[in-house]
């Protein structure tokens, strides 16, 4: 694998975690403001209301973030997978199955939304992306490709991931440099999607490469 498309690979995984968690909570606060702007770019924070509404932007939040990470990921890999839709459908399960799982008990205990320090970014990057690595693991398994060690040092990136990017995050706040949030979100999803491509990429194309 030559350096050129390793860089791809983290851009295009960056890229699309960064947006993909912006999009996510966007979604979520169309359904709560409409077409309020004002509301959605000064939102502070709160609890999510306990209703079917806030259930089902959540899972639409999330499900919209594993569209886009995967679609971006799939403009790399669409010379060595014949069918680049099954990779994005593999992500989009993933992103769904992690809300499932993690967002909606929150809801249910009324704390979404409202819990203090990095815990619900990290649930979405970390979780999210860990659930999704699994079900592209399972795609390519059933379609011959031993991604094993491609899933484990992903999973490891993205626990990695969560060093720069709080280290990062805090240099701001000591250097007094303010972001919006959607900025805030923008950066961690970067950076952590990032990391665990730098970490995996070698070992997905390596894999991919033996299988074509």
């Amino acid at each position: 694998m030559n350096g050129k498309l390793l860089f791809k690979w983290i851009i295009a995984s960056a890229l699309g975690l960064g947006v993909g968690f912006v999009v996510s909570i966007q979604t979520g606060m169309l359904f709560e403001f409409g077409f309020n702007w004002e509301k959605h770019w000064n939102w502070t924070g709160q609890s999510v209301d306990q209703d079917a509404l806030s259930y089902l932007s959540i899972l639409l939040g999330w499900l919209l973030a594993g569209v886009i990470l995967g679609w971006t990921q799939s403009l790399i890999l669409r010379s060595y997978l014949k069918n680049v839709a099954h990779w994005i459908l593999a992500t989009v399960s993933g992103f769904g199955t992690a809300a499932v799982i993690m967002d909606w008990p929150l809801i249910a205990m009324g704390v979404l939304g409202s819990i203090p320090g990095p815990v619900e970014p990290l649930i979405f990057t970390v979780g999210g992306c860990t659930f999704a690595g699994i079900f592209q693991y399972l795609m390519l398994r059933r379609r011959g490709f031993n991604g094993y060690r491609w899933l484990l040092l992903w999973i490891i990136g993205l626990v990695a991931g969560v060093v720069p990017t709080g280290i990062i995050m805090m240099s701001f706040e000591t250097l007094s440099i303010s972001m919006s949030w959607p900025m805030e979100l923008f950066v961690n999803g970067m950076i952590v999607a990032g990391t665990a491509a730098l970490f995996s990429g070698k070992a997905l194309f390596k894999v991919l490469s033996i299988g074509k």
